[in-house]
């Protein structure tokens, strides 16, 4: 224990050197859940998912992915086995070894904030997700974020191409995944059917919402991306 103080002592005036020599205003703010929720989403979210449950783009691209759902028991969830998971990773044995240490890199202030936004994420989801979405509000939505979120979650269905050939193609009939080459529904429609699942727009009840899980940004990126596909 003696040694973990000390090492995030020595963290601390690390932290705090490296903050000056990036900016004055970073190294003198105080440790706050907007800035915690910034971080996440530019440092966390590609492994542990928008809201926490290990559903990031990484470990739906790669099999054999470790385990990132931080709201699994295995993981501590008190504030100071947090902010040690953040400084050294997976080095202390309560993660996987793929889980990068983070303390020579981000500030003390840094630190902290992300270390009280992941507790925020894990205790009360709903009230984290609102501030990641609004870290995204001035946020270009682009080709390449909507190509990703598609072939992670939508292409199961709906095909790589977009074609209504992915392997759920087999299972799902009556009506079968649509055709998305054949779309021509206004960007509109599409940001409603996308977060209101089919269901909610009259058409396939196979078709989930995906409002909860993607941001504004998010659904903009992908429709970008479905646009590509049209013949």
């Amino acid at each position: 224990m003696k040694l973990i103080i000390i090492g995030w002592v020595l963290l601390l005036v690390l932290g705090q050197a490296a903050a000056a020599a990036a900016t004055d205003r970073e190294s003198e703010a105080k440790p706050s859940l907007a800035y915690g929720a910034k971080i996440y989403q530019a440092r966390c979210v590609l492994c542990h998912g928008r809201e926490g449950y290990g559903d990031g783009m990484l470990p739906m691209s790669l099999k054999n992915y470790p385990d990132t759902n931080l709201h699994e028991p295995k993981f501590g969830k008190a504030l100071d086995e947090l902010r040690l998971s953040v400084i050294y990773g997976g080095s202390l044995g309560t993660m996987s070894a793929e889980m990068p240490p983070w303390g020579d890199e981000l500030t003390y202030t840094q630190v902290e904030s992300v270390t009280l936004f992941t507790k925020l994420l894990i205790d009360e989801p709903k009230k984290a997700i609102a501030m990641v979405d609004k870290t995204q509000a001035g946020t270009r939505p682009t080709e390449r974020v909507g190509r990703a979120i598609f072939k992670n979650y939508c292409s199961l269905c709906h095909g790589d191409n977009g074609e209504g050939d992915g392997k759920m193609a087999k299972i799902i009939k009556n009506p079968p995944p649509f055709n998305l080459t054949l779309s021509r529904a206004p960007d509109q429609y599409l940001m409603q059917i996308i977060s209101k699942g089919g269901a909610g727009m009259g058409r396939s009840p196979r078709m989930p919402p995906w409002g909860e899980q993607f941001s504004e940004t998010e659904i903009k990126s992908i429709i970008l991306f479905l646009k590509t596909l049209r013949r």
